[in-house]
């Protein structure tokens, strides 16, 4: 081979390499650093969401400590695709945007900073290369995760981390999150990083009280005995959780029209395609009501 060939092909590996980790870099982002609750630890790295009209944007509202350093992984290991401030330290002031180096561009290993320790909205745009961090409305308590997954034999993705069913973050009381789900007879718990092992820290079932929490701690899980659908509530302010069974029968008070196609169910829950007389739960657009077929 050729020095002009092996030197194409060098260039063209690099290349490839470097499209490679910029294809994988909207994938996911996670915030590390003395700056947040988990430090330099992987697991307990805080994983940002992506936008929902954006893949390239992704935000998260959390805790950062006043100047000490932070910055962003786009995998749970070192050395591969990292966003941080470039050739040296930078300070990121509340609402400045401010550049989001790429590591490909830059192998300085500049951090990040803020100047006072509080909550803020982090919003990182991997497409325009640009980070804004603001400080955030809520300031009640220090949030550590921006959602939280159910995971356990009760859930439906099982015992697998990556398939946790996702409790998502109330826009105005990000100390509470939320998910309505289907549970079966099994035991779960509640994840905080989507991405890590099991050596993650769980937020568990305090053994004096079925609606507390405790994060980490000996593995008490809560136990399911009945099959049904959840609305399921944590709030990492107050240390509590609910686990609320939706009733089928329930009335939605969303309007609807007549015109809307209309579909039944038992009061069990189960779809009917043809009912015949009896009693039914009756859909139509966005209202529940019960009815009586004669």
């Amino acid at each position: 081979m050729g020095l002009k060939t092996f030197t194409k092909s060098i260039l063209c590996c690099a290349l490839f390499v470097i499209g490679a980790l910029s294809a994988k870099a909207a994938d996911r982002l996670v915030i590390v650093g003395d700056a947040t609750w988990g430090g330099w630890n992987l697991g307990q790295s805080t994983v940002m969401q992506k936008s929902d009209g954006n893949a390239d944007v992704f935000k998260a509202t959390v805790h950062l400590d006043a100047n000490k350093e932070f910055k962003f992984l786009t995998e749970l290991g070192w050395g591969n695709l990292e966003y941080r401030a470039g050739a040296g330290p930078v300070t990121l002031q509340s609402g400045v945007v401010a550049p989001l180096v790429s590591s490909v561009d830059e192998p300085t290993d500049g951090k990040f900073f803020v100047d006072e320790s509080a909550n803020y909205d982090i919003v990182c745009n991997l497409a325009e290369k640009t980070v804004i961090v603001t400080k955030a409305a809520y300031q009640a308590t220090p949030l550590k995760h921006t959602a939280l997954w159910m995971i356990g034999s009760a859930t439906k993705g099982g015992w697998s981390i990556g398939e946790g069913t996702i409790m998502k973050q109330d826009a105005s009381n990000p100390a509470k999150f939320t998910a309505r789900t289907e549970l079966k007879a099994g035991e779960l718990k509640f994840g905080t990083n989507v991405y890590a092992g099991f050596d993650q820290m769980f937020y568990l079932r305090d053994l004096t009280d079925e609606g507390k929490i405790v994060f980490g701690g000996d593995d008490n899980k809560w136990n399911f005995t009945e099959e049904a659908t959840y609305d399921v509530t944590i709030d990492v302010a107050a240390m509590t959780v609910s686990f609320t069974k939706v009733d089928p029968t329930a009335i939605n008070a969303v309007e609807t029209t007549s015109e809307a196609p209309a579909t039944y169910y038992t009061l069990g829950g189960i779809q009917i395609e043809k009912p015949v007389s009896g009693v039914y739960v009756k859909r139509q657009g966005g209202k529940t009501v019960k009815v009586v077929i004669k």
